[in-house]
């Protein structure tokens, strides 16, 4: 359990000038990183009207508060929040989940095919199937938990549970960590497996259901994270995990998450996988180990 944390650096609207409002505090218990999506689970505030790259879910076991771009507010314990809509936090809740998904997963291409409106009756409307109920166990892991709320909502949740099936994508995905501190191309990756850049594309596709590209990305934001709850300057951050500069980390992580780098760490906790969970998941950012090598 984290101890609270008081919320107050910048987090992106969309001039990037959105800022969490005087006095709000987020604190949390959970909070994890993993390629594809970010959960946070604690206290929720206030939070000026800002807007972002990922999906964003929203559930409280009580009333929160939203407002949408046009200043339409409405009372909820649920909503599903369309990439890159204006939106703010009115009041928030002491235990909430905010959970943050690529939309283009399998799973966020899902809900992006729903067309939800740009109102907040529309994101209300969307998330209707979700209940307080999904959070009434405390000792669930995170990736359980997420994969809780997307069966709920009816959509694919491979970007959490999906088994690494293939002996050359295990590869790849093993692989990446020792490179990401630098350039990282497909060719280069696909080479390293012995396996075609077509193939490569398609499993990562198939089985993580996301993009080699997003994947990527997602994984120099986990490193990033993790860098910084380690004691690692901004800076010492985004150069290990491939990013051109401090400033270069903060955009990125505004642009998708609405927040600066320093806020993000803080909303995610060292939360090790469960014994469960390192054999089967990819949400656990662990996989099995390889049996021999199939092209």
């Amino acid at each position: 359990m984290c101890a609270p944390v008081t919320m107050v650096p910048t987090c992106g609207d969309r001039r990037g000038q959105g800022r969490l409002m005087a006095g709000s505090t987020w604190s949390g218990g959970i909070g994890v990183i993993r390629p594809g999506w970010q959960l946070y689970l604690g206290a929720v505030g206030q939070a000026a009207e800002h807007a972002h790259h990922a999906i964003q879910i929203v559930l409280a076991d009580g009333q929160v508060e939203l407002q949408d771009g046009e200043g339409r507010r409405q009372r909820c314990q649920s909503a599903v929040i369309p990439a890159n809509e204006p939106h703010a936090i009115v009041e928030g809740n002491p235990r909430t989940v905010m959970l943050y998904l690529e939309p283009e997963s399998t799973t966020g291409r899902e809900l992006v095919a729903r067309g939800v409106s740009s109102s907040v009756a529309a994101w209300v409307d969307s998330a209707s199937t979700l209940t307080p109920a999904l959070l009434s166990r405390d000792d669930q892991e995170p990736e359980a938990l997420v994969c809780r709320i997307f069966v709920t909502l009816g959509v694919d949740c491979r970007v959490v549970t999906g088994v690494v099936g293939h002996p050359v994508l295990v590869d790849a995905i093993r692989y990446l960590p020792t490179i990401i501190s630098g350039p990282v191309s497909l060719s280069e990756v696909s080479d390293a497996v012995g396996i075609s850049d077509s193939r490569l594309r398609h499993l990562f596709a198939s089985e993580i259901g996301l993009s080699f590209r997003r994947y990527v990305l997602w994984l120099r934001l986990q490193r990033a994270v993790e860098s910084v709850l380690g004691g690692a300057t901004l800076t010492e951050a985004a150069h290990t995990a491939g990013f051109t500069d401090s400033a270069h980390l903060t955009n990125v992580t505004r642009r998708t998450f609405g927040l600066a780098p320093s806020l993000l760490a803080k909303a995610v906790s060292p939360h090790p996988p469960s014994e469960d969970c390192e054999k089967v998941t990819l949400g656990c950012m662990d996989v099995p180990e390889r049996h021999g090598r199939a092209r």
